[in-house]
Formats: structure tokens, sequence, C-alpha cells
């Protein structure tokens, strides 16, 4: 070790220049890598393996592909259902939990009578529990007030706080499009990455969540309607596939249930597929065949891409500017290691062995490359600051955690084995008769 810090200090020149490259090419790496970490995390630790998107097609209308000139009207395949179809698949209970879920936009107000528009979770009673909202105050609405289409909601207490100027606000009022909704419950701040449950509305996002839930069918009473659909029958009205979605005749409620054990799940595809068949009449004069899907969160987030690919091509840039910065760290070791072959002869001849000399100059190129995890620490914190300031709705998500800290000097340490081992090896083979010859 003290061979080792000497060594460092000797030539500080080139030193510096490859702790220098280390730490621009850790840092780089890291960067992306660690964008690409937070955005492929599980959304739900503990509960995103029991959870699945259910999806048949019902639609009532030819298959449509296209997208409008001016890209305003397109065709969205975001496995949604229709009003009729998700509420039979509620109503069949097959799942442990199950729940219809659509993101809608409204104007709320409270106390102060300042409207404020938030994203609005119309859903059914089961959301909760089965993905895991956390209630601070009061509770969730029941079954019983599903059924009865009851106008109660849950908020956030970030809302709350907003509207009431504070957080107990069980009992109070919140207008949602000047319709009255009693407050039961206050939630915690809920906003799962990505936003998997609803990616028609946004994939991911710092700032962006649900402040409020409401029951489905309180929510269709009170007029709110979705901005997008997957697909309408022929007998919709135009404006009401673009504008206001037609809650009946339009697929916009995503169905999702849990699914606890294998057998569920493969009791599920049967209950699903039987589901479908029944479509077929209805289906035929259309020329479709019948279609559906049960598909676990990984396998939706890979089907939707939610992952773009620019980030993943990022990290593979990255990776390469790193493996180019390890062959000029490499090189400037080898240069540095040789300069000493008169001394490394002399240890040689004096009975060091040829491992020693060679473990030497690896814990040499080690604590070169921690250095460079050190630098490259601060190096890493100002990339991901830059990228937050990118306008791309997943950058702001762009963090260091505990998991790529460590990753970061584990990444710097393994640089520093693989950079030091051939000029280690070449300087160990140095002769020492002809170097003390020399000398």
């Amino acid at each position: 070790m003290e061979l080792a810090w000497r060594g460092l200090r000797r030539y500080p020149k080139t030193t510096a220049l490859a702790v220098l490259t280390v730490a621009i090419g850790l840092a780089a790496s890291m960067t992306t890598m660690a964008l690409l970490h937070m955005l492929s995390a599980d959304p739900l630790p503990g509960r995103s393996q029991h959870l699945y998107l259910a999806w048949f097609d019902a639609v009532q209308a030819k298959p449509q592909t296209y997208t409008s000139l001016d890209n305003d009207w397109a065709t969205y395949d975001y496995k949604r259902l229709k009003t009729a179809d998700a509420e039979a698949l509620l109503a069949a209970h097959k799942g442990t939990l199950q729940a219809a879920v659509a993101d809608l936009d409204a104007q709320v107000e409270g106390d102060h009578g300042e409207p404020s528009n938030e994203h609005v979770l119309a859903t059914s009673s089961d959301f909760m529990p089965m993905f895991g909202v956390a209630l601070r105050d009061g509770r969730h609405w029941t079954a019983a007030e599903d059924a009865a289409r009851a106008p109660v909601a849950v908020i956030d207490s970030e809302l709350a706080q907003k509207l009431f100027d504070t957080t107990k606000a069980v009992g109070r009022v919140v207008q949602i499009k000047h319709h009255a909704f009693r407050i039961i419950g206050v939630s915690q701040p809920y906003s799962p990455q990505p936003h998997f449950y609803g990616l028609n509305a946004w994939t991911f996002s710092g700032s962006d969540r649900e402040s409020i839930f409401v029951p489905l069918g309180a929510a269709m009473d009170a007029g709110l309607a979705a901005s997008s659909t997957d697909g309408c029958d022929d007998v919709t009205e135009k404006s009401k596939q673009y504008i206001a979605v037609d809650p009946v005749h339009c697929e916009w409620l995503a169905d999702w249930v849990q699914l606890d054990t294998a057998q569920d799940v493969a009791a599920y595809r049967s209950f699903l597929d039987h589901y479908a068949m029944q479509q077929q009449s209805a289906l035929a004069s259309y020329g479709k065949k019948p279609q559906w899907r049960l598909l676990s969160v990984q396998q939706w987030l890979t089907l939707q891409n939610a992952i773009p690919d620019n980030v993943r091509l990022n990290v593979w840039l990255a990776g390469s500017f790193l493996l180019l910065c390890m062959v000029n760290v490499a090189g400037l070791l080898a240069a540095k290691f040789m300069r000493r072959g008169v001394e490394v002869g002399i240890r040689r001849a004096l009975g060091a062995s040829r491992r020693a000399v060679m473990l030497h100059h690896l814990l040499e190129a080690g604590m070169v490359c921690l250095l460079g995890g050190v630098l490259a620490w601060p190096l890493t914190l100002l990339g991901l600051s830059l990228l937050r300031m990118q306008d791309q709705g997943f950058t702001d998500l762009a963090r260091l955690d505990v998991v790529m800290f460590a990753g970061l000097f584990a990444l710097a340490l393994g640089v520093g084995v693989l950079v030091g081992l051939l000029p280690s090896w070449r300087v160990s083979l140095v002769q020492p008769g002809l170097q003390v010859k020399s000398a």
C-alpha cells in the first residue's frame, strides 16, 4: 500500500491525467446508467408481479390503423375496454382484486373558490388496496358505494393543503366540474414510476400524478370524459370519438386484475378466452376474429416500449466512451510503470517476486481509478442535474440513489483492475539482471 501511494505521488501530472480520464468516463456512464436504472425500476415492488392487464376486442368496427395528417386524431392501442365490458369483468369476480381505471382531467374547487386543473383517477373500490395507495386519514370507498355511484372522493394531502389550507380534509366537499364530492379520505401523494396503469396519460413524470380518486360511476354522472380512446363502434358519432369520448361505445377503461398464483393466472386466461369467444358473432361482420390478452406489468411496459430507445442507446454510447477512456488510462499507466524499470529490476534482484511486483502496480492502478470514482461522483451529479433541465417527460426522474452510488465505486474498482492488469503484468516481466547492469 505504501509503495502504491508513493508511486501515485511520483509522477503527479501523469497520475492527475489518468484520474481525470477515468472520472470523465465513469461520470458519463453512471449518468446514463442512473437514468436507465430509475426508469426500469419496479413501479410497485412486492405488488406488480401479481398485477395483470386484461383486454379483449369488442369494438364493432373495422380495424383502424391510420393517423390524421396533423397527428391530432390518432388510433391508440392501450388495451382499453368499453364500459359494459369492463363492468362485466368486474362483476365476474374472477380475480383476487380487480379495478377499472381511467385517467381524466377536471377543474376542481375547494374553499378558496379558485378552480384548479387536476388529474382525476376514476376507478373502482379495489384500486387502493390493490395498488397500495397509502391513506393518512379517513378511508377509501366500498363496493356498495361503487354500486350506488356515490359522489365521494379521496384526495392526496398536497391537494388538501392547496384547497383547504389543511391536510385534515375528511368530511369537506370538493367541487369537481361543478359537482359536489364528499371527501372521505386523504392519501399520501401517489406516483409510481412508470405510470403503468395509465400510459395513455403519461409514462414518466416527476410532477404529474392523480391527486383525486373517485368512483367510476360518480365520475360519469359528473360528466367527466376521457380525452382519448382505443376505438369506437361504427354507430358512434365522430365528435364523440375524438372530442368527448362516448363511454358506451368507445374503449376508454383499462381493466387491471390481481392474480396471486400461477393457477389463478391460468384460470383467468381460460375465463378471458371464453368471454372473448362470445364476441365472435358480433365481430365477424367486420372481418375481425376474437382477440384477448392478459399481460403482466413487465410485459405491458415492454409492449408499449415504455423506456425510450434513446435512453438505452445513450448507455451504450457512454459505455463505449468509458472503454475508450480505459484504453487511454492503460496506456498512461503502462508508460508510467515502465519508467521504473531500473527500480523494479533492483527489487527483483533483492528477492521481490513477480507476483509481488504485479500486485503492487495493480494496487496502484486500482487507487488511480478509485480516486477517479471520487471525482466522478460530483461530475455524475452535475450530469444528472443537466439531464433534469431537459424537458423530455422522464429526465426529471434522473437521480443517484444508494444502489447507483455503490455501483459507481464498484465500477471504478472494476475499471482499475481491468486497466491495471496488462501494465502490471508487463512491468512484472522486467529482467533484473539487465536492469541492474544498465543502472
